[in-house]
């Protein structure tokens, strides 16, 4: 599903897209705003996929929303003025609707944005199989699944620990499993996801990663052992 917001003050414009997009199935509403202030908030928060996003609004314009994402959807333009195709097309948006916008517009725009999508999916997967990037210091960090040791949920946060040292994301442990494709790691603690191949000893109750001990609760200590092979 291409989860997606609408950001226009026209109450209805929204309405409008809120019910093309309903009649498509591929797209799903995750929220609608009338400024762009408030829509910057949530996209500070949330991930989506599109934006429909006007430009003259009061406050904050589209083309001011756009400046300070912290990451960049597909974004549609939405707007009755076309003097702002130019700088619009600056930012590389899918495409750019002039108001009032037709059905058959609307359509052939999403054609394009679910064909993006497709190719942005194939890429995803193919580097999720294989490593991670990790924002620290402004910058996004890889790290291959190889060299990470473990994850430790601390809080709000999540020490991600590898053999060149350690990063601290936001975020709760549950959703970072969800988005975890490399089957050798396991959640062995409500606090920790460990890399299999980076232990060097089980005990009891726990296990050593590096100079690390880990505790095992009893609800996973069966799924660790039927993980690793025996002798």
């Amino acid at each position: 599903m291409i989860r997606t917001v609408v950001v226009d003050d026209n109450p209805m414009e929204v309405l409008a897209l809120e019910e093309y997009c309903k009649n498509n199935e591929e797209l799903v509403i995750n929220s609608t705003f009338n400024d762009g202030k408030s829509a910057l908030e949530y996209l500070k928060i949330e991930r989506i996929d599109l934006l429909f996003l006007d430009i003259e609004m009061p406050g904050m314009s589209g083309l001011e929303l756009m400046n300070q994402l912290v990451y960049f959807p597909q974004i549609i333009i939405t707007t009755g003025n076309r003097e702002y195709a130019f700088d619009a097309f600056e930012y590389d948006v899918v495409d750019f609707l002039t108001k009032p916008i037709g059905l058959a517009r609307f359509n052939k725009a999403i054609d394009k944005v679910l064909s993006n999508h497709q190719k942005l999916n194939e890429v995803a997967i193919s580097s999720s199989a294989t490593e991670l990037y990790v924002k620290s210091d402004g910058k996004f960090v890889r790290l291959p699944y190889s060299e990470v040791l473990y994850f430790e949920n601390v809080g709000d946060y999540i020490k991600v620990i590898s053999d060149r040292g350690m990063h601290i994301i936001y975020g709760a442990l549950k959703s970072l499993a969800e988005k975890l494709t490399y089957p050798r790691f396991l959640k062995v603690h409500r606090s920790y996801i460990v890399n299999l191949d980076k232990i060097v000893d089980i005990e009891d109750n726990s296990l050593v990663i590096g100079k690390k001990v880990i505790p095992i609760s009893r609800a996973h200590k069966p799924i660790i052992m039927n993980s690793i092979n025996i002798i």
